[in-house]
């Protein structure tokens, strides 16, 4: 199964998201005309999420076949990025860099770090409000946080900050979390809303969308991962974050997945929802933020997750993305954002290392 599963996530991770004949051969001429509205972005959130599950596989196994051809893989698709200019389009590219990270750790190779660094100068030009939390692509949905923002940019800030011996790039992620933590939580069920307007206050969108809180889930467990303990604003951050997953894991099925809202029980599972916040809890038991008691309700996902997953290593059963409040498509299918975390929480709970890694 994990081994499909990578085969699987090797493929997309190169062509997702797949586009058709006629949209290769109309995109020269958009391009020459101007009117390319509509660019191929590889380095988006969906294939970020399979190049560090990847890379998470690499590290665990660094002598195997399988980790040899991951590390051709992944290099493959860094280096396709770096050939055609390194462009980035909005805040959800930031997590692209948690597995070049690795990348640069482990070849020594300087134009990964070199490419690690226009992403981090990239964030730091993106436009924020007057608290400091990072606007939700301004031109195009306007004065609005949302919480996609906290999964993708905040572990990759983290991990920069604590691999590269940056503190501002750390301060600037507890800031983003924080500030949402503030000001996107419903303040009773202290789950997420979608997101809000940071002019007027106004929380907007669903409370407790199940992508939503998987992306505020994950960017919180994987910062805190990244983070020195002893920072003042850690214990803080770490009992805002159980409390949070104790109000998720309520809304669990029987079954053991999440739905695609958490409080629609009669709605349809997400397995990229449930994905998202089995891989969040398997961490942070590992990392010791969350003790054992909330173990064997991870578990019971992992073999609901388990069941999905089709013999071609796909993982039906996940709600599409959106980029707007009110707007969330029920349109089930098989997407990176669900097989990434899926792959990744795989690879934390059931495989061993063959070998010591070379990743410093």
């Amino acid at each position: 199964m994990l081994i499909n599963m990578i085969n699987q996530a090797q493929y997309d991770l190169l062509n997702y998201p797949h586009r058709s004949l006629g949209y290769y051969l109309a995109y020269p001429f958009k391009v020459l005309s101007g009117r390319n509205n509509d660019p191929i972005d590889r380095m988006a959130w969906p294939n970020a999420l399979l190049a560090k599950a990847m890379m998470d596989y690499y590290k665990k196994h660094v002598n195997s076949e399988e980790a040899k051809e991951i590390s051709y893989v992944v290099k493959r698709y860094y280096d396709r990025w770096i050939f055609h200019g390194k462009k980035l389009y909005n805040v959800d590219n930031a997590y692209a860099g948690m597995a070049l990270i690795d990348l640069h750790q482990i070849t020594k190779n300087q134009k990964y770090k070199d490419a690690v660094d226009t992403i981090y100068q990239y964030v730091l030009q993106l436009e924020t409000d007057d608290k400091g939390s990072i606007i939700y692509r301004p031109k195009e949905q306007g004065n609005y946080i949302f919480v996609d923002s906290i999964g993708a940019v905040c572990p990759f800030l983290a991990k920069y900050g604590r691999v590269y011996g940056d503190i501002d790039a750390t301060t600037l992620a507890i800031t983003q979390i924080q500030n949402y933590l503030e000001r996107g939580m419903d303040d009773k069920l202290l789950i997420p809303y979608h997101g809000y307007d940071y002019t007027s206050g106004m929380k907007l969108g669903i409370i407790g969308w199940g992508l939503g809180v998987g992306k505020l889930m994950m960017g919180m467990s994987e910062t805190l991962y990244y983070i020195n303990n002893e920072r003042p604003e850690y214990e803080g951050l770490r009992m805002a974050y159980r409390r949070i997953v104790d109000k998720a894991e309520a809304y669990q099925m029987e079954g053991g997945l999440y739905n695609w809202q958490l409080s629609a029980k009669d709605g349809p599972a997400d397995t990229a929802a449930t994905a998202m916040i089995l891989y969040s809890i398997a961490q942070s038991l590992e990392d010791k933020v969350l003790i054992g008691i909330h173990k064997s309700r991870m578990l019971r996902g992992v073999d609901a997750i388990k069941a999905c997953i089709q013999e071609d290593g796909t993982l039906p059963g996940a709600s599409k993305e959106t980029d707007r409040f009110n707007n969330y498509p029920i349109d089930f299918g098989a997407y990176p954002w669900a097989l990434g975390p899926a792959l990744a929480l795989m690879v934390m709970i059931n495989e061993e290392p063959e070998a010591p890694s070379e990743y410093v």
